[in-house]
This record gives C-alpha cells, sequence and structure tokens, in this order.
C-alpha cells in the first residue's frame, strides 16, 4: 500500500523493519528490503538480510540467489560458492527454470575461478538442462571448453545457439 501511494522510501522501509519485528518468517517483507539493498549496491545489508531470511525461510531460492551474489560482487569467491551451492540444495522441479539455470550458471562461474574445470562444467551441464538457451552459460562454457582445447564442436555448437539466442531476442526488441 504505501509503495502505491508513492510514500517515501525511508518509510517503507522503516515499516518493513517493524514487520519483521512482529513476523520474522515474512520472506515478501525481507525480500522488499533485500531488494533495496540490492538497488542501493548494500552487500554488507543483503548479506545480513539473507543468512536472517535463510533461517525462517530455508526453501525460498532468492534469499540464497541474493546472498551469493552480494558475496560475488565482494570479490568473495568462497561464501558465494557456498551460498550458490546451499541454494542448488532447494532446487525442486517445480522450480522456475530460468532462475535455476542461472543458479548453476553463476556455480559454473565460480567453480571455474577455483580451477575446478570438471566440477564448472558439470554446472554449466546442469544449467543447460534447465534453460538449454542460457546466453551467459553457453558463451562461458564454449569458451572455457576452447581455451582448454576439449570438445571444440560442441564448443562452436554452443556459441551458434548463443548467437542465434541473441539475434532474436534482438529482433523481439525492435
Amino acid at each position: 500500500y504505501m509503495s502505491m501511494k508513492k510514500m517515501p522510501r525511508d518509510s517503507i522501509e522503516h515499516m518493513l523493519e517493524y514487520v519483521l519485528q512482529l513476523a520474522p518468517d515474512n520472506a515478501s517483507a525481507r525480500l522488499q528490503l533485500v531488494q533495496y539493498a540490492w538497488e542501493a549496491e548494500d552487500d554488507e545489508r543483503i548479506i545480513s538480510l539473507c543468512k536472517a531470511a535463510r533461517q525462517y525461510n530455508p526453501d525460498e531460492m532468492a534469499f540464497y540467489y541474493f546472498q551469493g551474489m552480494a558475496y560475488y560482487r565482494q570479490e568473495d569467491h568462497d561464501n558465494a560458492l557456498d551460498a550458490f551451492q546451499n541454494g542448488i540444495s532447494v532446487i525442486t522441479d517445480e522450480s522456475d527454470p530460468a532462475i535455476a539455470s542461472d543458479f548453476y550458471a553463476v556455480l559454473g562461474d565460480l567453480l571455474h575461478q577455483k580451477g575446478e574445470q570438471k566440477r564448472a562444467f558439470e554446472a554449466y551441464d546442469s544449467c543447460l538442462q534447465w534453460k538449454p538457451d542460457n546466453i551467459g552459460c553457453l558463451n562461458n562454457y564454449a569458451y572455457y571448453l576452447s581455451e582448454l582445447g576439449q570438445q571444440l564442436d560442441r564448443a562452436e555448437h554452443m556459441i551458434a545457439r548463443s548467437e542465434e539466442r541473441r539475434v532474436g531476442k534482438e529482433r523481439r526488441s525492435r
């Protein structure tokens, strides 16, 4: 209601904090605060909010994602990896394919940065099972395969698929 009435953001945040005092398991209030912190690039606040949220709402994928991304932006790859690995554990058959795909794509990127190629490629494969046209994953996976000189035909096919997807998006946006 306060958002619809275009009330000041600090008033809305104060009310959301109050809601969490009354009902700390209120995922939507906490998620709105996370969104505000994300917009403000307040990574410490995001991490704090998500840590608490995971205690009250352990099956809510968004909190793992935002926490992992906040750690990632801080270049704390170990904690980012931990958040994404924990988040993957709550993915179910009913999960949004795009979100599940993104989890695995970021996990693959983190594992690659840590030099764990086999696990990174497994994560990329999982990503593409959820969303075969995940452009970021296709590009990174193909690049890393070509760097290693492995599965070059497959890498070429991935680049072609990502280019088709990108061009298709551009045409639809015109």
